[in-house]
């Protein structure tokens, strides 16, 4: 199966494009056809053929989350509404905007026509479809639960979704005060500030303290502004390749874990994620040690990921779930009190659904909070700034203005 991509005319006279699937131009022909386009020109879309897993997989990489949320939405509603699942896979090729995505898609519809499972169609495009998707699939294909599976899998992806979507929302605008502030730093140092050796060049005057200091600072960033930013860059780059490292990403995240204020945000994140996953695939019929090794790689914290790890140990020799996460000291109390509840009375998926549900509103507390205070704190730091610069250049202009209007 391999994409074509066209340009045409539809029924109501309208040009249009797009791209379709199928075994050969001829097929692509009759397809469009049916659809009532008159085709002007026709292509195949090279690099995306059944069976070249490499640039399939490269390909797929760029799948935005909202598409592929939404994509998983679609497949449950119709396998849930009994629609075969060749018949339900069509359909989404054929509604998904993002060719990307249409192009990943058809690639598994081919696949599963072809007798393969659709956990395993999935499993070729590791960059578009995580480890928790294919092994919900693959538990929810063996049990025949395939469909229940799909509604979990589409309410935890948009739940992900949500949450992710607020983090955005809520850095947006300090991420782009702090641009902005640092801008206008630099442009007053750059441009503004050199100004004052002009006007005062001329004059026996001893400037003021502050405005010697804010040109000796605009000195450096002028005649060193080139290495200052080789030097962000390379920082930049050391520091990326630092955290990729296994040490360097364990030390990072533990000190955003103690990071007062933001380290109880990561905390929270993380928990919730924990809870939300573990409790979807719990409720979808994996197992839990196999859980437990999918749910590690999602909460994206070196610290608590080499917690998960140790419990697991733990739990597979016999224990219980709560006692070597409280062991670990990295889980907050509420949590494994409710799993050791949970346990206790054979309704863990239900409480940690609890937990991720209170989880996720502090998060959103935590978050709005920390927003009204950032805007503020940024705007007052900006204004400091501006502040010191505008005293740095009037400060000696009315010295000046006093000395010339002083007698004799």
């Amino acid at each position: 199966m391999a994409i074509f991509e066209y340009k045409g005319v539809a029924a109501d006279g309208r040009s249009t494009k797009g791209t379709v699937d199928a075994d050969s131009s001829k097929t692509a022909r009759q397809k469009l056809k049916q659809r009532g386009i008159f085709i002007s020109e026709i292509k195949e879309r090279t690099g995306e053929k059944k069976g070249q897993s490499k640039s399939a997989i490269s390909f797929g990489g760029s799948v935005k989350s909202k598409n592929l949320t939404l994509m998983i939405r679609q497949l449950a509603t119709m396998v849930k509404a009994r629609i075969p699942l060749d018949e339900a896979l069509e359909a989404v090729v054929e509604q998904t905007d993002d060719p990307n995505l249409k192009s990943v898609m058809s690639q598994v519809k081919a696949s599963v026509n072809e007798g393969k499972s659709l956990a395993d169609s999935c499993k070729m495009f590791p960059k578009v479809f995580t480890p928790i998707f294919v092994a919900m699939i693959q538990v929810g294909e063996a049990s025949g639960n395939l469909d229940l599976v799909l509604v979990r899998l589409a309410n935890f992806a948009e739940a992900n979704q949500a949450m992710r979507q607020k983090i955005i929302g809520a850095m947006t605008y300090p991420i782009f005060m702090m641009i902005a502030g640092t801008a206008i730093t630099i442009f007053l140092f750059a441009f503004a500030v050199p100004k004052i050796t002009e006007v005062f060049a001329g004059s026996n005057m001893a400037l003021p303290q502050l405005t010697q200091i804010m040109l000796s600072i605009s000195n450096v960033i002028s005649t060193y502004w080139f290495f200052i930013i080789v030097f962000i860059v390379c920082g930049f780059f050391l520091f990326k390749a630092w955290i990729s490292t296994e040490a360097g990403r364990a030390k990072w995240d533990a000190i955003a874990l103690k990071t007062p204020g933001v380290g109880k945000l990561v905390r929270m994140i993380a928990v919730s994620r924990f809870a939300r996953t573990l409790s979807t695939m719990l409720g979808s019929g994996v197992q839990l040690l196999d859980a437990i090794d999918v749910v590690k790689e999602v909460v994206d914290n070196a610290v608590i990921k080499k917690a998960l790890i140790q419990s697991r140990d733990s739990i597979s020799e016999g224990h219980s779930i709560a006692g070597p996460l409280k062991a670990s000291g990295e889980f907050p109390p509420i949590l494994t009190h409710m799993i050791a509840v949970g346990e206790r009375t054979g309704e863990l998926e239900e409480m940690l659904n609890v937990v991720s549900d209170a989880y996720d509103s502090q998060v959103d507390a935590a978050i709005q909070s920390m927003t009204r205070l950032l805007e503020p704190l940024m705007i007052a730091v900006m204004g400091g700034v501006i502040a010191l610069v505008a005293l740095s250049i009037f400060m000696p202009l009315l010295e000046l203005n006093n000395l010339a209007a002083s007698p004799g």
